[in-house]
């Protein structure tokens, strides 16, 4: 009896609600099963689902690859290169509106004419001195600027141009000019006065001089607009050993000034080794409004010849027939 009683007690330790520890196990291990086979469903819907997004993009990864990008392997480093590829397309969008607005740059300064690297170095260094002058309105200070310009002439340089405070008023300029004009030309007739002699210490003598003592001269040349006419003065010296260090050039024809420097350069060095001058008939025949191309031609011929200009003040233009050389008269510069 007191054995029955003790194997009734252990069989009542081994159950649980009713049921024995090996029916709890089973119990546990069944409802693990279930849970994993949840789970297990779970994953084969994604795989099943990502074999489907596989296939689907399978055409683009073939595209990709025969494109050139073989190293892409992951869908990661696909989503890496598609946001790269927006960032990119967002900066050439920028670039493009850029080179739009450079373009229209480019063909208003081409329109201007300034394209070149110099004006453009120009053109900046106007526009800092604009920003330094007015900040506010760069502009309306340039504006004035050309403004002015059109008033001195675009060819004016900034050394002609005096501070306000030292101008006068153009009557005044213009009474000034008179003025230092004709000491000029007063100046001029005094020295040329000097140089028709035999020498006074200050000037060379004739090269060329007549058995009693008189200038003779080389050259009779009138100045015209567009050039000079040149033919030989004394016919008596055709044969005079200086015509050899004359170069050619035409005679009784209009010729550019810069051809008969060239050809008598060699005459004029010639005459300075021999401490004497080569003096020339000078004649006007340019224009009554053309008085600065009459003085340009005037200190061109000077550089070889001392002149003599003859009365009348103006003369016409001389004929192609040859004339007998010029008698002595008292020198005169032009008026």
């Amino acid at each position: 009896m007191p054995s029955r009683v003790g194997d009734e007690r252990e069989q009542r330790r081994g159950l649980v609600l009713g049921l024995t520890l090996a029916e709890v196990l089973l119990l546990l291990l069944f409802l693990l099963l279930l849970t994993l086979a949840a789970q297990l469903k779970q994953v084969q819907a994604r795989a099943t689902k990502a074999d489907a997004d596989l296939e689907q993009i399978k055409p683009l990864q073939e595209a990709l690859m025969t494109g050139g990008a073989i190293d892409i392997t992951s869908v990661q480093q696909l989503v890496s290169r598609f946001q790269h590829l927006r960032e990119l397309e967002q900066e050439v969008a920028t670039l493009k509106e850029r080179e739009d607005l450079a373009t229209q740059q480019s063909e208003l300064l081409k329109s201007s004419g300034i394209d070149s690297p110099d004006k453009l170095r120009a053109l900046g260094e106007a526009l800092r001195q604009a920003f330094s002058v007015n900040p506010n309105d760069p502009p309306a200070f340039l504006k004035r600027s050309l403004d002015v310009m059109g008033k001195l002439g675009t060819s004016t340089a900034p050394d002609q141009v005096k501070p306000l405070s030292q101008m006068t008023t153009e009557g005044e300029a213009s009474q000034k000019l008179a003025a230092v004009e004709a000491e000029r030309e007063k100046l001029r007739t005094d020295v040329l006065n000097l140089m028709r002699k035999n020498g006074n210490g200050l000037t060379y003598p004739s090269c060329w001089k007549t058995s009693s003592g008189q200038t003779e001269y080389i050259f009779d040349i009138t100045f015209n607009d567009a050039g000079v006419q040149v033919k030989d003065a004394t016919p008596a010296r055709a044969h005079d050993d200086a015509w050899q260090l004359v170069g050619a050039f035409a005679r009784n024809a209009d010729i550019n000034e810069q051809t008969f420097i060239a050809a008598t350069k060699k005459l004029a060095n010639w005459a300075t080794g021999q401490n004497c001058k080569f003096y020339t008939i000078n004649r006007d025949a340019t224009g009554s409004s053309n008085k600065a191309r009459y003085k340009f031609l005037q200190r061109t011929i000077e550089q070889h010849f001392y002149p003599y200009y003859p009365q009348p003040a103006n003369v016409s233009r001389p004929k192609s027939t040859a004339v007998a050389a010029p008698a002595e008269a008292s020198p005169q510069t032009q008026d």
